[in-house]
Protein backbone atom coordinates (compact mmCIF):
# COMPACT_ATOMS: atom_id res chain seq x y z
CA UNK A 1 0.00 0.00 0.00
CA UNK A 2 1.29 3.43 -0.97
CA UNK A 3 1.54 5.34 1.68
CA UNK A 4 -0.99 8.32 2.36
CA UNK A 5 2.05 10.68 2.96
CA UNK A 6 4.81 9.96 -0.19
CA UNK A 7 5.54 12.37 -2.60
CA UNK A 8 4.53 12.17 -6.24
CA UNK A 9 3.75 14.95 -8.93
CA UNK A 10 1.94 17.89 -9.11
CA UNK A 11 -2.33 18.32 -8.87
CA UNK A 12 -4.15 20.30 -11.62
CA UNK A 13 -7.47 22.49 -10.96
CA UNK A 14 -10.32 22.37 -12.83
CA UNK A 15 -12.92 24.67 -11.39
CA UNK A 16 -16.00 26.36 -12.88
CA UNK A 17 -19.27 28.14 -11.70
CA UNK A 18 -22.74 26.45 -11.78
CA UNK A 19 -23.70 28.01 -15.16
CA UNK A 20 -27.48 26.73 -14.88
CA UNK A 21 -28.06 28.04 -11.22
CA UNK A 22 -26.56 31.23 -12.25
CA UNK A 23 -28.76 31.72 -15.36
CA UNK A 24 -31.36 31.07 -13.42
CA UNK A 25 -31.03 33.14 -10.56
CA UNK A 26 -30.58 36.22 -13.31
CA UNK A 27 -33.81 35.79 -15.13
CA UNK A 28 -35.43 37.34 -11.83
CA UNK A 29 -33.18 40.54 -11.79
CA UNK A 30 -34.76 43.65 -12.16
CA UNK A 31 -34.69 45.38 -16.10
CA UNK A 32 -33.01 48.62 -14.70
CA UNK A 33 -29.38 48.55 -15.42
CA UNK A 34 -27.14 45.97 -13.03
CA UNK A 35 -23.59 47.49 -13.47
CA UNK A 36 -24.84 50.55 -11.44
CA UNK A 37 -26.03 48.14 -9.17
CA UNK A 38 -23.47 45.61 -8.79
CA UNK A 39 -21.34 46.05 -5.47
CA UNK A 40 -17.57 44.32 -5.22
CA UNK A 41 -16.12 43.46 -2.44
CA UNK A 42 -13.25 41.31 -0.57
CA UNK A 43 -12.74 39.15 2.33
CA UNK A 44 -9.16 38.76 4.23
CA UNK A 45 -9.46 36.13 7.00
CA UNK A 46 -8.01 33.26 8.99
CA UNK A 47 -9.39 29.50 7.90
CA UNK A 48 -9.62 26.44 10.12
CA UNK A 49 -10.36 23.02 8.46
CA UNK A 50 -11.11 19.93 9.78
CA UNK A 51 -9.60 16.24 9.77
CA UNK A 52 -9.34 15.51 6.38
CA UNK A 53 -8.00 11.53 6.90
CA UNK A 54 -8.02 9.73 10.02
CA UNK A 55 -6.68 6.22 9.89
CA UNK A 56 -4.21 3.87 11.85
CA UNK A 57 -1.21 2.04 10.18
CA UNK A 58 1.01 1.06 13.40
CA UNK A 59 -0.57 4.22 15.67
CA UNK A 60 -3.82 6.08 14.25
CA UNK A 61 -2.95 9.52 13.11
CA UNK A 62 -4.94 12.42 11.38
CA UNK A 63 -4.44 14.52 8.34
CA UNK A 64 -5.47 18.39 8.32
CA UNK A 65 -4.45 21.69 7.36
CA UNK A 66 -2.83 24.35 9.19
CA UNK A 67 -5.01 27.38 10.21
CA UNK A 68 -5.00 28.70 7.08
CA UNK A 69 -4.94 32.51 5.18
CA UNK A 70 -8.11 33.26 3.16
CA UNK A 71 -8.57 35.28 0.20
CA UNK A 72 -12.00 35.57 -1.21
CA UNK A 73 -13.55 38.38 -3.87
CA UNK A 74 -16.98 38.80 -4.83
CA UNK A 75 -19.66 40.51 -6.97
CA UNK A 76 -23.44 41.18 -5.97
CA UNK A 77 -26.11 41.97 -8.12
CA UNK A 78 -29.78 42.93 -7.60
CA UNK A 79 -32.98 40.01 -7.52
CA UNK A 80 -36.26 40.42 -6.43
CA UNK A 81 -36.14 42.44 -2.92
CA UNK A 82 -34.89 41.77 -0.17
CA UNK A 83 -32.66 39.47 -2.02
CA UNK A 84 -29.27 39.82 -3.76
CA UNK A 85 -27.04 37.57 -5.95
CA UNK A 86 -23.67 36.47 -4.77
CA UNK A 87 -20.84 35.57 -7.12
CA UNK A 88 -17.92 34.47 -5.43
CA UNK A 89 -14.42 33.23 -5.41
CA UNK A 90 -11.68 32.30 -2.72
CA UNK A 91 -8.61 30.67 -2.06
CA UNK A 92 -6.48 29.50 1.23
CA UNK A 93 -3.23 27.99 1.36
CA UNK A 94 -1.68 26.35 4.33
CA UNK A 95 1.11 23.49 5.40
CA UNK A 96 -0.46 20.01 5.51
CA UNK A 97 0.15 18.06 8.49
CA UNK A 98 0.17 14.23 9.37
CA UNK A 99 -0.97 14.83 13.34
CA UNK A 100 1.06 11.79 15.45
CA UNK A 101 -0.15 10.59 18.73
CA UNK A 102 3.09 11.63 20.08
CA UNK A 103 2.44 15.85 19.18
CA UNK A 104 4.36 15.72 16.23
CA UNK A 105 2.80 17.05 13.15
CA UNK A 106 5.62 16.33 10.41
CA UNK A 107 4.84 18.10 7.14
CA UNK A 108 3.38 16.62 4.17
CA UNK A 109 3.16 19.18 1.31
CA UNK A 110 1.80 22.91 0.89
CA UNK A 111 -2.35 22.59 0.29
CA UNK A 112 -4.06 25.00 -1.92
CA UNK A 113 -7.87 24.92 -1.29
CA UNK A 114 -9.66 27.03 -4.42
CA UNK A 115 -13.91 27.36 -4.71
CA UNK A 116 -15.96 29.06 -6.61
CA UNK A 117 -19.84 29.62 -5.51
CA UNK A 118 -23.04 31.45 -6.23
CA UNK A 119 -24.68 32.50 -2.71
CA UNK A 120 -28.23 34.58 -2.10
CA UNK A 121 -27.91 37.36 0.39
CA UNK A 122 -30.16 39.41 2.05
CA UNK A 123 -30.10 42.48 5.19
CA UNK A 124 -31.27 40.50 8.62
CA UNK A 125 -30.48 43.80 10.83
CA UNK A 126 -29.32 47.01 9.70
CA UNK A 127 -26.06 45.79 11.10
CA UNK A 128 -26.16 42.65 9.50
CA UNK A 129 -26.37 40.48 6.14
CA UNK A 130 -26.50 36.86 6.00
CA UNK A 131 -25.79 34.79 2.80
CA UNK A 132 -26.25 30.73 1.70
CA UNK A 133 -24.44 29.58 -1.06
CA UNK A 134 -23.18 26.77 -2.90
CA UNK A 135 -20.28 25.59 -5.11
CA UNK A 136 -17.50 23.58 -6.22
CA UNK A 137 -14.04 23.46 -4.41
CA UNK A 138 -10.86 21.90 -5.43
CA UNK A 139 -7.92 20.62 -3.55
CA UNK A 140 -4.48 21.54 -5.09
CA UNK A 141 -1.44 19.98 -2.94
CA UNK A 142 2.27 21.41 -4.24
CA UNK A 143 3.15 17.75 -4.38
CA UNK A 144 1.38 15.16 -5.13
CA UNK A 145 1.14 12.71 -2.15
CA UNK A 146 -0.55 9.80 -1.47
CA UNK A 147 -3.66 10.73 -1.13
CA UNK A 148 -3.89 13.33 -4.00
CA UNK A 149 -1.67 10.73 -6.06
CA UNK A 150 -4.72 10.28 -8.29
CA UNK A 151 -5.61 14.05 -8.16
CA UNK A 152 -8.90 15.42 -6.54
CA UNK A 153 -12.17 15.36 -7.96
CA UNK A 154 -14.06 18.83 -7.85
CA UNK A 155 -16.60 18.95 -4.60
CA UNK A 156 -19.84 20.20 -3.87
CA UNK A 157 -20.13 22.51 -0.46
CA UNK A 158 -22.55 24.56 1.25
CA UNK A 159 -21.92 27.48 3.29
CA UNK A 160 -23.25 29.87 5.38
CA UNK A 161 -22.07 33.64 6.14
CA UNK A 162 -22.48 36.52 8.08
CA UNK A 163 -21.06 39.90 7.71
CA UNK A 164 -21.50 42.17 11.00
CA UNK A 165 -20.93 45.95 10.13
CA UNK A 166 -21.69 48.19 13.62
CA UNK A 167 -21.99 51.91 12.55
CA UNK A 168 -18.03 52.51 13.24
CA UNK A 169 -17.49 49.77 10.84
CA UNK A 170 -20.39 50.73 8.08
CA UNK A 171 -19.15 54.26 7.96
CA UNK A 172 -15.34 52.84 6.78
CA UNK A 173 -17.30 50.09 4.44
CA UNK A 174 -16.15 46.93 6.41
CA UNK A 175 -17.65 44.10 8.31
CA UNK A 176 -16.56 41.44 10.37
CA UNK A 177 -17.30 38.61 8.35
CA UNK A 178 -18.18 34.73 9.76
CA UNK A 179 -18.97 31.90 7.90
CA UNK A 180 -18.50 28.01 7.75
CA UNK A 181 -18.98 25.47 4.55
CA UNK A 182 -19.14 21.78 4.54
CA UNK A 183 -18.26 19.00 1.97
CA UNK A 184 -17.67 15.12 1.70
CA UNK A 185 -13.94 15.01 1.05
CA UNK A 186 -12.96 11.22 -0.80
CA UNK A 187 -9.81 11.50 -3.25
CA UNK A 188 -9.48 8.28 -5.88
CA UNK A 189 -5.83 7.58 -4.10
CA UNK A 190 -8.04 7.31 -1.14
CA UNK A 191 -10.73 4.90 -2.50
CA UNK A 192 -8.00 2.90 -3.81
CA UNK A 193 -6.48 1.99 -0.36
CA UNK A 194 -10.04 0.78 1.21
CA UNK A 195 -11.60 4.59 2.08
CA UNK A 196 -15.40 3.57 1.50
CA UNK A 197 -16.69 6.92 2.66
CA UNK A 198 -16.31 10.09 2.26
CA UNK A 199 -15.36 12.21 5.42
CA UNK A 200 -17.27 15.08 6.46
CA UNK A 201 -15.45 18.56 6.31
CA UNK A 202 -15.82 21.68 7.64
CA UNK A 203 -14.13 24.95 7.81
CA UNK A 204 -14.69 27.93 9.66
CA UNK A 205 -13.60 31.21 8.52
CA UNK A 206 -13.32 34.82 10.40
CA UNK A 207 -12.54 37.70 8.49
CA UNK A 208 -12.27 41.45 7.48
CA UNK A 209 -14.97 42.62 4.49
CA UNK A 210 -14.03 45.64 2.29
CA UNK A 211 -16.80 46.70 0.13
CA UNK A 212 -14.89 48.12 -2.73
CA UNK A 213 -17.37 49.75 -4.82
CA UNK A 214 -21.50 50.03 -5.11
CA UNK A 215 -23.70 49.82 -2.24
CA UNK A 216 -23.41 47.23 0.30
Amino acid sequence: MTPLYANGRVGALAAGLPVGVVLGLLAFCPTIPLFAQVAVHATLGARYTSTLVHDSIVDPFDVRPDIAPALSAGADLPLAAPWRLDLLADVSTSPLRRHLPDGTAPTITRLWMVGVAVGLRRQLEPWMHGRVSIGALKYLPARSIGLFQDGATLTPFGSLTFALAPPAAARHHLALELGADLHRFLTPALRNNGFVDPRAVYRITVGVRADLWGTR
